[in-house]
């Protein structure tokens, strides 16, 4: 008496699952999946009690149902080293048995599930539906901005707002910041506002599939978030705010503007940056007009580069350092042929914008800030 899956469909449900796993936990029963099984449909769980995770695959099987948990890390490692093709599963007690093709078995010990912590009391809250796909686009265009320090819980985090007819994601360390609202319509009364783990949403992105294009029904309440669909349920701590006004760092007043070939500039940074100070990563932007040139001088190893791009822009001579490494990820991540620069002094913030060739490619608003470093003579 057991049930079939492919080796493929389980390990893809474990990957999804495997990285909720904490690397280091006083309670020993966090380290294990909890594997469920009920008229062919197999759930596989995983908590580390700030964030929890249930997928859902569909299976063919003739046993009576069970729950059962056992090592997340050597189940996942069993099932990632199984040969491809069928593999049946049965459960003997607290044994878990695993028979692939090509005459392999092997067996683990695993543990009754009372002591497993189970998905928190979210209690009522907002509730609304977006589409995967857009929500998926989001994520990564704000959660490269959020602040690294855990000092900084709220910064630490991504403001995620939501209206009747708009959602938007903000994140900001105080050094670089990345929004992206898309136009919709929202079944909510009124402005709803969370700050939400990078981690959790980033996780998030990597469960939806690419050719996902159903919704997401999101539920927020005063603790939690949760994300459900037919064959996942993630649910995830929120962050105590209030979140800073981000707007405030956005300046108004920028009357130089560049349109650069987005590959040619992240190419011509990308060589000038291996140059770069292994501590500041400055390189300096000259712009001239319809020219600019990349420039690094580092001089503790004696090293230089430079390289002209053709642009468009017109307006005096303006210059500019940034940090490389921060300027290439936000290029990277704005994906359109073109970008737009916006900028005032040597010393305000440069407004980054993605060019879009036809209006109708256009999903959502994107912006990016990076506040520049100050040039040292080169």
């Amino acid at each position: 008496m057991a049930f079939s899956i492919t080796k493929q469909a389980l390990f893809d449900v474990l990957q999804k699952v495997f990285p909720v796993i904490p690397l280091k936990s006083s309670l020993q029963i966090l380290s294990n999946f909890k594997i469920s099984y009920q008229n062919d449909q197999l759930e596989v769980a995983a908590t580390d009690l700030d964030q929890s995770i249930q997928i859902i695959s569909k299976v063919s099987g003739d046993i009576e149902g069970f729950n059962i948990t056992a090592n997340a890390r050597k189940v996942f490692e069993i099932v990632r080293e199984l040969p491809d093709g069928m593999v049946t599963i049965f459960v003997e007690g607290n044994v878990i048995n695993f028979k692939a093709e090509k005459d392999f078995t092997c067996k683990i010990s695993g543990a009754d599930t009372g002591d497993f912590p189970g998905f928190p009391e979210i209690g009522e809250g907002m509730e609304f539906e977006i589409n995967s796909a857009l929500l998926k686009s989001m994520i990564p265009k704000s959660s490269f901005a959020a602040a690294k320090d855990e000092s900084r819980a709220c910064l630490a985090g991504i403001l995620w707002e939501n209206y009747p007819s708009k959602s938007g994601m903000v994140a900001t360390d105080g050094h670089r910041l990345g929004s992206c609202f898309i136009k919709g319509s929202f079944s909510i009364p009124d402005k709803v506002s969370s700050i939400v783990s990078p981690k959790s949403l980033n996780h998030l992105v990597r469960i939806i599939s690419d050719k996902n294009t159903e919704n997401i029904r999101v539920t927020v309440t005063e603790k939690y978030i949760v994300f459900k669909t037919a064959s996942f349920l993630l649910c995830t701590k929120l962050i105590d705010g209030p979140y800073p006004d981000y707007s405030k760092v956005i300046p108004s007043n920028n009357p130089r503007e560049a349109v650069i070939d987005r590959e040619s500039l992240l190419n011509a940074v990308r060589r000038a940056m291996v140059l770069s100070s292994q501590k500041t990563h400055l390189v300096k932007f000259i712009f001239s007009e319809n020219m600019l040139e990349v420039v690094v001088v580092n001089k503790e190893i004696g090293g230089e580069a430079k390289e002209k791009i053709a642009i468009e822009y017109r307006g005096t001579e303006h210059q500019i350092g940034f940090n490389a490494q921060y300027f290439n990820e936000i290029i990277d991540i704005a994906r359109t042929p073109k970008i737009r620069l916006n900028m005032n002094t040597q010393i305000s913030a440069c407004l980054i914008y993605p060019v879009f060739e036809k209006e109708e490619d256009k999903l959502s608003e994107d912006l990016f800030l990076l506040m520049p470093l100050r040039i040292m003579e080169m």
